[in-house]
């Protein structure tokens, strides 16, 4: 099996994925007010409006890694829940579901996810068409590491071939809710609050749980219904990266160019898998062109393309030029995989 990435990556303005080998984490409130919940702990912050002033307490859980980086902070949602402003008359003329799902949003604003479900959930069995409940549930299942829940949930909003969270964007805002997820080992994804990110929660989900065939299949039918682009063919290409698809990675993956940190995570994989197949100068070629635009791209994810490079090199019988790229990973960063070892193991005369 071809590593993964060790790495983060921001998208574009709106949801926020975090993926790592620690576990599932998530965050969900409004500007202001939001609860995060991972597997180093509990976070819950609350804004003061007008003053800048921000109250955060933290709850570590007792075998939190010591060496783990601290998380870049998050980007301001766009727009604050409205729905918890809404009062009595004008609630009075909405539809019953419609009212519980209100009453969900307002939960959340006080930071209440578990107060938050009974009325998702009673919005959902009011109207089966609320996929909006559905998702929002699913996101504190998620919270409270229910993985079997939360994919029921995102399982039923994929399939009702819903388009759009309507009642999402009219008493929340598209990018109000940020959460967290732990597409590869570690990366946040920054994306639009639509159906294209519950495939992708879905496919995290189902991955925690082991389920890789049917993460494979999600996306292959979310890239069918038209929701295609960088970030799912990088979501693909890792777990094709895991059973070792290398024909489909090449298929999938040919003709990306180096535009920015998804991108590059994408050429990743591909010159991996050249490298499995064989296809050394193609590797070259690919991994090459991953390392040709330094500016904005993530150090950590460079130093990964260039170590798949090095071990290209190795394959195919150039050991200087082998050693040349682990000696520029050494310089870099001295404890990085096995760079003393492989700059040893390839000095002239060994």
């Amino acid at each position: 099996m071809g590593f993964r990435l060790q790495r983060r990556v921001t998208i574009a303005p709106g949801l926020t994925m975090n993926i790592s080998k620690r576990g599932l984490g998530m965050s969900v409130g409004p500007r202001g007010a939001k609860i995060s919940i991972g597997p180093r702990g509990t976070r819950e912050s609350v804004g003061i409006p007008g003053t800048g002033m921000r109250y955060e307490v933290r709850q570590d859980r007792k075998k939190a890694s010591p060496s783990a980086s601290p998380r870049p902070a998050q980007p301001p949602a766009a727009a604050a829940v409205t729905a918890a402003g809404l009062g009595f008359f004008a609630k009075a003329f909405k539809e019953p579901f419609e009212k519980e799902f209100i009453e969900g949003a307002r939960c959340l604003a006080r930071g209440d996810n578990a107060g938050a479900i009974p009325h998702f959930r009673g919005a959902a069995a009011l109207n089966p068409d609320c996929v909006d409940a559905e998702f929002l549930t699913a996101l504190t299942f998620v919270n409270d590491k229910d993985l079997d829940s939360a994919a029921s949930c995102l399982e039923a909003v994929v399939s009702s071939g819903a388009t759009d969270f309507p009642l999402i964007n009219k008493y929340m805002g598209r990018e109000a809710l940020q959460f967290e997820l732990p597409v590869t080992d570690e990366v946040a994804v920054t994306l639009h609050f639509d159906v294209s990110a519950a495939y992708l929660v879905l496919v995290e989900v189902y991955q925690q749980q082991g389920r890789t065939q049917d993460a494979v299949k999600s996306i292959r039918e979310a890239m069918a219904r038209g929701y295609t682009g960088p970030v799912m063919t990088l979501s693909l290409a890792e777990l094709l990266n895991d059973l070792e698809l290398d024909d489909e990675i090449i298929a999938i993956a040919q003709g990306a160019e180096n535009t920015d940190d998804v991108t590059v995570a994408i050429l990743f994989y591909l010159g991996q898998a050249m490298m499995r197949k064989a296809y050394y100068d193609a590797a070259v070629v690919v991994l090459k062109s991953a390392l040709a635009k330094r500016k904005d791209r993530t150090e950590s994810l460079l130093m990964d393309v260039r170590y798949v490079l090095a071990q290209v090199y190795e394959k195919s019988g150039k050991k200087a030029m082998a050693r040349k790229q682990y000696e520029q990973l050494l310089a870099k960063d001295i404890s990085y995989r096995d760079v003393r070892e492989k700059v040893a193991e390839l000095a002239p005369g060994s």
